[in-house]
């Protein structure tokens, strides 16, 4: 099957997806706050594990409210009296704050290259289906390289190759760039997981 067919109408289709989205995002209900019973509820387990339970022989003060507060934050995370992420915040920043870790300790892990590399990946995934982009390029490489599905591959790892001189990581660049490119190139060539297609040019392609 020829790539080409059907990528204007995919164009067309995806503009009334996105319209459609604003749309619903602006109506969306605002958030209203923190939930008082989960709350309640995770703050509970954490002074129960700390005041309550004995602390075991063997095991120091600082670890065991360690794990009073981890305990509550996976509490909170399960309950959701807010979203995980400002669960796990809240967390960080309670160990900090009564002395159970050190600022280096709870930080510790925000200075690790890995875990920065995978939040650029989404970053710049993010910024590839929102901007547009990625669609962009797409069809600039459909058009150029497009005749053949076989064309489309050379034409998605002859860019790779070139990337890879200014950024080395395999993960960033595969995560980062290239699988947004790749997936709008799959659907700008009818092969869309939505409309069950996704054995067609997608599937050769990831």
């Amino acid at each position: 099957a020829n790539p080409l067919r059907g990528w204007r109408r995919w164009g067309a289709s995806r503009a009334a997806q996105e319209k459609e989205g604003e749309k619903t995002s602006a109506g969306a209900a605002p958030w209203k706050g923190v939930k008082p019973k989960p709350l309640a509820i995770c703050i509970g387990l954490g002074l129960l594990v700390r005041f309550l339970i004995p602390v075991p022989a063997g095991v120091s003060t600082q670890a065991w409210s360690m794990l009073s507060i981890f305990v509550a934050t996976i509490g909170g995370i399960v309950t959701g009296p807010l979203p995980p992420p400002g669960v796990a915040l809240c967390g960080l920043t309670l160990g900090v704050l009564t002395g159970t870790l050190t600022f280096a300790q709870g930080m510790a892990a925000f200075t690790d290259e890995v875990i920065w590399l995978v939040v650029l990946a989404f970053f710049f995934a993010r910024g590839f289906a929102k901007t547009g982009l990625g669609d962009r390029i797409a069809f600039n490489v459909v058009r150029a390289v497009g005749g053949t599905t076989l064309g489309l591959a050379y034409g998605l790892n002859a860019a790779e190759a070139v990337v890879a001189a200014g950024m080395p990581s395999s993960a960033a660049r595969s995560a980062g760039i290239f699988f947004p490119i790749a997936t709008s190139v799959a659907k700008a060539s009818g092969s869309d997981p939505a409309k069950g297609t996704e054995k067609r040019t997608g599937r050769f392609l990831v």
